[in-house]
């Protein structure tokens, strides 16, 4: 196993964790295996590489040789659109050492919780931009990823830009252009309503796009991205990801062309180490919170309750609300 780093940027702390199981090459010729770039929860305030390993665990499990943690900027240095132009030069990474790794450059996945859900979406849905192509050094599907799994994540969102503030309405963005995408959410999640993952699913289908989604009856946020079940109030267990990831994996099989039945790995000789020690991933950078824009509100519960359809923009943080902003097209 080897792990390697990539800046994303000179001046951010953005930068790309890859770890590559395997050697690619096997006993009957090289290997070529999908790929997965995770971008973590966290409110735009904070990024975990931990948040990657239950899904690019049981990935792993499956045959993917590469799993990938996108550490996105955060607090006061998060900006967008460059998240997206980021994960697009993430992609481009992984099809630029498709051959060293073992990857299928037709088989990469990009998936994200909560905030990191919001980043996937967005780079689905733009990644064809030619201003965001331009900056990710892209001349054609080089940031294109070929399949999407995002978890109840603000898809109708305000972002912090140079600028100021824009909302960006995900569902209005779908097209021709956006991936195959698995939903997961669960219907109490009270931060981030089940209305979000409902309208996007809306959206694929007026477009006509591949789609796929699980929603539990219980679980707040974040439930159906944890790895352990909970007991509620009232005595209901919340979700887990074991709830639905055989469904996504038949889906990603579908979509990306994968093997019905999952072929175990090639054996192969482990890796001998570039310098014989470890490879150890950089600490993370100290984060400051995001600037109150001038004339916001607090926001109070009743801006966001339960299950409130028809009104699902999102403010950028939690502690205020974004109200004077543009629409980003």
């Amino acid at each position: 196993m080897k792990t390697y780093r990539f800046p994303l940027s000179e001046t951010s702390t953005a930068h790309l964790l890859v770890t590559v199981a395997q050697e690619p090459m096997g006993f009957f010729g090289p290997v070529k295996s999908p790929a997965l770039i995770h971008a973590s929860a966290g409110g735009f305030m904070m990024c975990a590489e931990a948040d990657t390993i239950p899904f690019g665990t049981r990935l792993m499990g499956k045959g993917f040789n590469v799993i990938c943690s996108y550490m996105y900027p955060v607090g006061a240095d998060y900006r967008f659109p460059q998240v997206i132009i980021d994960m697009m030069k993430s992609i481009k990474i992984l099809r630029d050492h498709a051959g060293e790794w073992g990857i299928n450059p037709d088989q990469i996945v990009i998936s994200g919780h909560s905030a990191g859900a919001f980043i996937c979406m967005a780079t689905g849905n733009l990644w064809n931009r030619p201003d965001l192509m331009e900056a990710a050094g892209c001349t054609g599907e080089e940031g294109k990823p070929n399949a999407m799994v995002c978890g109840f994540g603000p898809m109708f969102c305000g972002q912090q830009t140079d600028d100021g503030l824009v909302y960006v309405p995900n569902g209005d963005l779908v097209g021709p252009q956006t991936p195959a995408t698995f939903f997961h959410h669960a219907r109490q999640d009270t931060l981030v309503s089940v209305y979000q993952t409902i309208s996007m699913m809306d959206a694929f289908e007026k477009q006509q796009r591949p789609y796929a989604c699980y929603i539990s009856s219980v679980g707040g946020h974040g439930a159906t991205g944890s790895n352990s079940r909970t007991v509620n109030p009232d005595g209901t267990v919340t979700p887990c990801m074991d709830d639905w990831f055989d469904c996504c994996w038949r889906f990603l099989q579908n979509q990306l062309g994968l093997p019905q039945i999952p072929q175990p790995m090639p054996m192969m000789a482990p890796p001998p180490a570039a310098d014989g020690k470890p490879s150890m991933p950089p600490p993370m950078p100290m984060m400051s919170g995001p600037k109150v824009p001038e004339g916001s509100i607090p926001v109070t519960p009743a801006d966001m309750p339960l299950g409130k359809p028809g009104s699902l923009h999102m403010p950028f943080n939690a502690g205020f609300h974004d109200k004077d902003f543009t629409v980003y097209k």
